[in-house]
Parts: structure tokens; C-alpha cells; sequence
């Protein structure tokens, strides 16, 4: 590659970075955090300059001017040889810290808060704010901490009580929010947008039924005797083979309703894990603005049987002197994480 990239900046406090090597930017739906990897010729080695110390420096990446990752720096790994010297950058979102740190609360009980607050709390101490889209639906009877329990784990089990997605804003927050709330502006065509394209279809993970077991708020019992734990909800998978069945133990979910929206998350979740496809498409921009996940996107790609919309899971930037601009973009079915269709209530 004879030009050095100049669309991606990296900043660091006053400093703004350009003219890379090598790019690679990944979001998601299912990673907390965004990460990014940029390599260039070492500047500073080249100038003779003392290199500054770059890990837990706070950072900033943008494409055109749009923020896509906003955190911290993780890893600078400089190196050399007879002819060169270069410099590899990695870091993350700010929401990484939520990947990595153990929840503390000093005992408090989030019974009668709802999901908002209960993240609002545990997002706090980092300085991560937090926008819920939508109604943040029914507070918690209970919500505790596991120990060693980190925020995410924590954050994702209440979320997955009432049906929301965690993502990072790309600005240092952290976004409660529904599965394909906004669209794509471009849409996707064989032979016209996609460079490549490939699918997986595996039944591997998924279950005919999954059962979700746990001691309801309620004290209720079952005939005469009372039980422990009991079947609170259910959820069904009707693509697969009846003898498949799994148990989940719901620690927080005290009452049937929040049992079975955890039944139903389980077995969407599952289902778009176990169907995916991964696509290629040239440049970084859709529209006006760099590929986003979350977004519905039309696809019309009959080799792998791609008709409709597909919920964008995952999206990825990069740049090599091989294939240039690229945007590898992961998506699902777009209903697989809108997971009403497959709840059932226990007979």
C-alpha cells in the first residue's frame, strides 16, 4: 500500500493520530465493548523522539469524524528490524471496564428498582453513562451479586429478564436498548455490494425446550408439597429435535413473568448463534456514516439464501494492503433476538 490511511484518527488529549498501516475495528451485540487495533511506522522512532507511554491512556477513534470507538488504550507493542519500525496500538470502549471489573454495591439491594437504575448504580463508579430506549419495564423483586461476578455478567443477566441488548454508544456509554430498533441506509445485493459472503447453519447449542427453574416470590406450591425450586417458564425451539432439553436456574427471576421473558432470550439468543452469515462488503460507510450494529439490513443474496431483513450482530473495519477499505459485517435473522415468538407458559 503506497498511501498511509488518513480516514481513521486516533486521539489521544490534545494529540491527533493518522497514517496507518494496517486497521481493524470491531463492535457488536454481543461484545460490551468495541475494540480496535491500529498499526504505523513507529513516529516517534523515526523522529527520535522519546515515545510517550500509551496503555490506560484515554482515547478516542473515529471514521470521517464519527466517533466508533471511545475508551482507553490497552496494549502499545512497539517493534523493529534492520529496514523499519512500527507501532501497534490496541485498546477498547470504556465499557470495557464493566468486561473486566467485579460489580461492588457495599450490600445495597436493588429490590424495587428497575433495569435503568440498577445499571445507572453499577456503571457509576466509572463514569459510564447510561441511555435506556424504551420503558425499562418491571423493577427487580430481587437482584443480587454473585461473588466474583464482573458488572457485565451481572448487567446481562438483568437485561436478559426484560428482553434488552447492552451496547456501547461509541462515546464512552453504555446504551440499553431492543434488537434492531433502526435500519441500515444502504441495502445489500449479490454481485452488486458484496465482495464475499458465507453462512453457517448449526443446530449445535440449540434445544427443543428450555426450562427455566427457580423459587418464585410467591411461596407457591405444587399439589401438596413445597417445592424448592419449580418450572417456572418455558420456551420452545420447534426446529429442533423434541429430546433436546435444558434446564436454567434463574437466581433473580422471582416471579413467572420475568422467568419467561428469560426463557424466551435463551432460546432467541441460542437460535442466532446457531444461524449466522458472515458478508464482505467494500468501504466503511453506509449512507453517510460508518456500518453500525444493531440496524436491520435488507439482503438479497440467493447462493446462501439470504432474502429479507437481517439484524446486523457485528461489524468489523479493516484496512491491509491486500484488500483495502473493507467492512466484514455479521448478521442474523432479524427476529432472532426479538424473542416473542417462541415463549410458551408452563401447562
Amino acid at each position: 500500500m503506497t498511501d498511509l490511511n488518513t480516514r481513521v484518527t486516533l486521539q489521544i488529549g490534545e494529540d491527533v493520530f493518522t497514517g496507518w498501516e494496517s486497521i481493524s475495528i470491531t463492535t457488536g451485540i454481543e461484545q460490551l465493548a468495541g475494540q480496535f487495533e491500529l498499526q504505523c511506522a513507529d513516529r516517534w522512532a523515526i523522529r527520535g523522539e522519546t515515545r510517550p507511554i500509551l496503555p490506560g491512556k484515554a482515547c478516542a477513534v473515529s471514521i470521517d469524524g464519527t466517533p466508533v470507538i471511545t475508551g482507553y488504550i490497552d496494549e502499545a507493542s512497539p517493534s523493529y528490524s534492520a529496514t523499519a519500525h512500527s507501532l501497534s496500538i490496541r485498546g477498547r470502549d470504556a465499557t470495557g471496564d464493566l468486561v473486566d471489573c467485579a460489580a461492588e454495591t457495599d450490600g445495597q439491594s436493588w429490590a424495587g428498582r428497575n433495569l435503568l437504575q440498577v445499571a445507572t448504580d453499577l456503571c457509576k463508579p466509572f463514569g459510564i453513562p447510561v441511555r435506556l430506549d424504551g420503558d425499562a419495564g418491571a423493577v427487580f423483586a430481587q437482584q443480587a451479586i454473585n461473588p466474583g461476578e464482573t458488572v457485565m455478567e451481572v448487567l446481562s443477566r438483568a437485561a436478559r429478564l426484560r428482553g434488552f441488548l447492552l451496547v456501547s454508544d461509541s462515546l464512552g456509554g453504555l446504551i440499553i436498548t431492543r434488537a434492531g430498533v433502526r435500519r441500515a441506509t444502504r441495502a445489500l445485493k449479490l454481485g452488486v455490494d458484496m465482495l464475499e459472503g458465507s453462512a453457517t447453519r448449526s443446530h449445535a447449542e440449540r434445544f427443543a425446550r428450555y426450562r427455566v427453574i427457580g423459587q418464585d416470590g410467591e411461596g407457591r406450591y405444587a399439589g401438596n408439597e413445597t417445592l424448592a425450586q419449580q418450572v417456572l417458564a418455558t420456551a420452545t425451539d420447534p426446529e429442533i429435535r423434541r429430546a433436546r432439553t435444558t434446564v436454567i436456574d434463574a437466581v433473580d427471576a422471582s416471579d413467572a413473568g420475568a422467568a419467561q421473558q428469560l426463557a424466551r432470550w435463551t432460546a432467541a439468543n441460542r437460535k442466532a448463534r446457531g444461524d449466522r452469515a458472515e458478508l464482505a462488503v467494500r468501504g466503511w460507510i453506509d449512507g453517510s456514516a460508518p456500518w453500525q450494529p444493531n440496524r436491520l439490513v435488507q439482503i438479497d443474496d440467493a447462493w446462501l439464501g439470504l432474502f429479507g431483513d437481517y439484524l446486523v450482530a457485528q461489524v468489523t473495519f479493516s484496512l491491509d494492503d491486500q484488500g483495502g477499505e473493507i467492512t466484514r459485517l455479521s448478521v442474523t435473522p432479524a427476529d432472532a433476538y426479538v424473542p416473542a415468538p417462541l415463549i410458551e407458559k408452563v401447562p
